[in-house]
């Protein structure tokens, strides 16, 4: 996260807002309404999240003008809130660009018994642990940890400040710690919403060749410890995969869903964003999970191919199904 900070008069003369409140206030941090503390600035653009107002620690928030009554806090009325909350990653974003020399830096921490490839570049102020093998070709972007016993097979791309647990093997191609989809309508454009949050992978992880794995966009991506990729796999911003589970090849997972533990996801799946899937959940090939799965057990969902209006049908009567 950034370490700028902004009086809430300057944030509503940057984005053309009215304030409401106090317009004296410092704020350090945007977040999400949940993970918001006392300084942050934080959004909402949808009803369905006023709980989530109510509740926040936020200092402040960007609020349209028809849930303007409904906010207590200090807040900041814009047209679009959504479109404000990506204009306003630019004031916070913190070497977002990071700009490469042509040799690896100097500045790192690392032990004496590393090995590294040829054609290896590492930016400033990362740690590598001992034991750690780079393989020719990766690249590793400014502030990155590295656990001990890692492994990285050739052409690893980690993007700025994501940490590595102890004993990671990442398979030649991954891409760790890149942008999420994260734009915001602006009129016949999009606005990019500048991820501010980082990745995390804790202890044992595997990820497998030519997976790609987003940072957070607010907050932290986090696969926790023993969890298996397979090849291709992609986990979305702000993703959470719960201890020692395992995901097939090519499946997809949208933002901001969490996994629970124990869980074995087949190959080909595809899962929609800001859904939960309870621990010990098996998904077998091909599935599309478009909602929670609350219940531990066994689901399938792939169907052979039909016209268009007699899936509709069949997808119906599965949802009625799966709904009792």
């Amino acid at each position: 996260m950034s370490k700028k900070k902004y009086k809430l008069s300057e944030i509503a003369d940057y984005l053309g807002g009215k304030i409401f409140g106090d317009s004296s206030i410092v704020v350090s941090e945007l977040n999400t309404l949940k993970e918001a503390k006392e300084g942050s600035i934080s959004f909402i653009y949808n009803r369905k999240f006023l709980k989530e107002l109510d509740s926040s620690s936020a200092s402040a928030v960007l609020i349209s003008p028809d849930l303007k009554e409904k906010c207590e806090k200090n807040c900041i009325v814009v047209d679009d809130p959504h479109l404000s909350y990506a204009r306003l990653t630019k004031l916070f974003a913190e070497d977002v660009r990071e700009k490469h020399i042509d040799d690896s830096s100097k500045d790192f921490t690392t032990s004496k018994d590393i090995q590294m490839g040829k054609n290896v570049y590492i930016g400033q102020n990362v740690k590598i642990g001992k034991g750690v093998v780079i393989g020719p070709g990766c690249f590793i972007g400014n502030n990155v940890e590295i656990g001990e016993e890692s492994y990285l097979y050739p052409n690893v791309t980690i993007y700025s400040s994501t940490i590595l647990g102890k004993k990671n093997i990442i398979h030649a191609n991954s891409v760790l710690g890149s942008d999420g989809l994260g734009f915001s309508k602006n009129n016949d454009s999009w606005e990019k919403i500048e991820h501010l949050g980082n990745l995390i992978l804790a202890d044992d992880v595997e990820i497998g060749a030519a997976c790609t794995i987003d940072r957070g966009s607010l907050g932290n991506t986090v696969l926790n410890s023993g969890v298996k990729l397979d090849n291709q796999v992609h986990i979305a911003h702000n993703c959470n995969i719960g201890k020692n589970t395992i995901i097939g090849a090519k499946t997809a997972i949208a933002g901001s869903t969490k996994v629970g533990e124990d869980c074995l996801i087949g190959g080909g799946c595809g899962i929609v964003d800001n859904i939960e899937i309870e621990k010990n959940v098996r998904i077998n090939p091909m599935t599309y999970v478009a909602q929670s799965i609350k219940k531990s057990g066994i689901y399938s969902g792939g169907s052979v191919v039909l016209e268009h209006s007699k899936w509709l049908k069949h997808i119906t009567i599965q949802k009625k199904q799966f709904d009792d």
